[in-house]
């Protein structure tokens, strides 16, 4: 059950964090533009593979990084606090989103340019280091191997989910994903993340 709701969580932050505009989305929305919603389907799921891999590593680095360190349950807390609301001040007052398709010089094609393009954004093991952090500030600690797989099963999913939405939309996504309502989304998100922070540090004081 516990695997079950990892899969669900990772899977809505997948999404939310991936409507921000970064080059997969930017790159998958030029492409099936130019060549058709099949090439842009197949750059989606390349676009969508690195979550994998950043969402299993950062699950399994925060959970050993907070089960190793010997700062006590309060401490843990405290830095689990200040990370979260540090993020979640972020997304209030400084993010800006914006959303216009381009072009990515990249030499491939297909999912194998997908691929090249999301592992060029190493900022998503920051991004998954925040939601496992957020985890554990109500309480959901490590699942250990299948609570790994579930949680970067459920990155990819999302990732996937919204990649597909914008191939389906095509030019018609940057239209719908106005600043406006990608900035108010982010509010949200991070107001999430300060209450998250506050929870954090409020559970775990002594």
């Amino acid at each position: 059950m516990e695997a079950v709701l990892l899969f669900l969580i990772a899977m809505v932050a997948s999404f939310i964090g991936s409507l921000q505009a970064g080059v997969v989305n930017t790159a998958v929305l030029a492409h099936t533009v130019q060549r058709g919603p099949t090439a842009g389907k197949r750059m989606a799921i390349g676009g969508s593979m690195p979550e994998l891999l950043y969402a299993g590593v950062a699950y399994l680095f925060a959970n050993a990084v907070l089960e190793k360190l010997g700062i006590g349950r309060t401490g843990i807390g405290l830095a689990i606090g200040v990370v979260l609301i540090s993020m979640g001040i972020y997304f209030l007052f400084v993010f800006k989103p914006r959303f216009t398709p381009g072009t990515a010089d990249v030499k491939a094609s297909g999912i194998r340019r997908g691929i090249v393009l999301g592992l060029a954004n190493p900022q998503l093991l920051l991004f998954w280091c925040g939601v496992v952090l957020a985890l554990h500030a109500y309480g959901m600690k490590s699942a250990g191997v299948i609570g790994m797989l579930a949680f970067a099963a459920g990155a990819f999913a999302g990732a996937l989910i919204l990649l597909f939405q914008l191939v389906k939309l095509g030019n018609r996504a940057v239209e719908r994903l106005r600043p406006e309502r990608l900035q108010l989304m982010f509010r949200l998100v991070g107001a999430v993340l300060v209450i998250s922070g506050a929870v954090a540090v409020v559970r775990t004081w002594p």
